[in-house]
């Protein structure tokens, strides 16, 4: 046997022994091969250029709705601005905004009050971004290089401002804003009392106001049967005693006694004018007509939260400065978009005082 053929004969009984060792060359005895693990990165947020601290103040846990759009303020005694007390606002109740013009944002909020709130980033910024800014004194009056803050409303403002504002996230769409988280610290006059704010907001939530209560709550006013006339049109107003409006009287008005004018024209409320007195009762500004129902938590007209409604009972040279009150369209129709019946009710405080004027009113064309 030659040298070749003894290497061959090797080597075949090499690979005999390999194979056997590994279950076989062929049918159902392979090695098995796991396949290969993919590591995937931890995800890091992005150094920001201006780090916020972690003890910064944030809204107590539980104080904000846990999804939608919402503007959160906390007063401590003693601010001027806020008067010590704690607001909150969604799409539900008020109109909120937000738009940007170069390094600053400007939100508002236009609800049972009104603000506005203006911050302005440091000019080495370059950009609106995510990030702490501190040292902040009031805008328009700002210096660019360091920044600018400013919340004010409800006739009340600062005239000197020391703050911060933290922007955790912040997106845009070109020069719009589609998405922003925001807080804030704002003390007037070098005092120690401060105003807080936090802010979450989406171009995205689509949450709308509800529209009037119907049913209505139960055990609401209304008119005693004793006085209504038979038929017709009427008015009818029963004042408490010490109410300003009505003097404590209650009074009854027909279309036989005293001309009754309604307004028919107008959307989602009703204008009514009868002897030395008038009446406005608007429903939300998302509604193309009135709704039987309950429009409640209302504010005097026009002085209102146009997202709620408003009211207004006033005549004989008495009118409410502040008010608060409610009405209820019991029965309403239009024909060609113009009022041609209504049945509605309702009841007026005055300057947040406990008595009341309520009326009726029973109209049709």
């Amino acid at each position: 046997m030659t040298i070749s053929a003894t290497m061959r004969i090797l080597a075949g009984v090499f690979l005999a022994t390999v194979l056997a060792a590994c279950g076989g060359g062929g049918g159902g005895g392979g090695v098995t091969v796991a396949p290969p693990v993919t590591v995937t990165p931890p995800v890091t947020a992005p150094t920001l250029k201006y780090p916020i601290p972690a003890s910064l103040w944030k809204a107590p846990a539980g104080a904000v709705p846990a999804t939608g759009n919402y503007v959160y303020l906390q007063s401590s005694s003693g601010d001027y601005i806020g008067g010590g007390r704690t607001y909150g606002y969604t799409n539900a109740d008020s109109a909120l905004g937000v738009s940007a013009s170069g390094l600053a944002l400007n939100l508002n909020v236009k609800g049972n009050e009104a603000w506005t709130g203006r911050f302005l980033l440091p000019s080495a910024a370059g950009n609106l971004q995510a990030g702490y800014f501190d040292n902040l004194t009031r805008t328009p009056f700002a210096d660019p290089a360091v920044g600018g803050i400013d919340w004010s409303g409800e006739g009340r403002g600062c005239n000197t401002i020391q703050g911060w504002v933290a922007i955790d996230n912040i997106v845009m769409s070109g020069s719009t804003v589609t998405a922003l988280d925001l807080r804030f610290e704002q003390r007037c006059e070098g005092g120690g009392s401060a105003l807080h704010g936090q802010v979450h907001w989406s171009a995205s939530d689509t949450t709308t106001p509800p529209g009037p209560q119907n049913p209505p709550p139960a055990g609401l006013w209304t008119p005693p049967a004793a006085i209504l006339p038979l038929a017709g049109n009427y008015v009818v107003l029963a004042s408490d005693v010490d109410d300003y409006i009505g003097g404590g009287r209650t009074e009854l008005f027909t279309a036989a006694n005293m001309p009754i004018t309604v307004d028919t024209r107008l959307t989602a409320a009703v204008q009514i004018s009868v002897g030395p007195w008038s009446g406005s009762f608007y429903g939300m500004n998302t509604l193309s007509q009135l709704q039987p129902g309950y429009y409640g938590g209302l504010q005097r007209y026009p002085f209102n939260n146009a997202i709620k409604g408003g009211m207004d009972w006033s005549g004989n040279g008495r009118g409410c400065n502040k008010l608060t009150g409610w009405f209820v369209v019991d029965k309403v129709s239009y024909a060609l978009g113009e009022l041609t019946a209504i049945d509605l009710r309702f009841e007026q405080h005055c300057e947040g005082l406990a008595p009341a004027l309520h009326g009726a009113i029973h109209w049709t064309k």
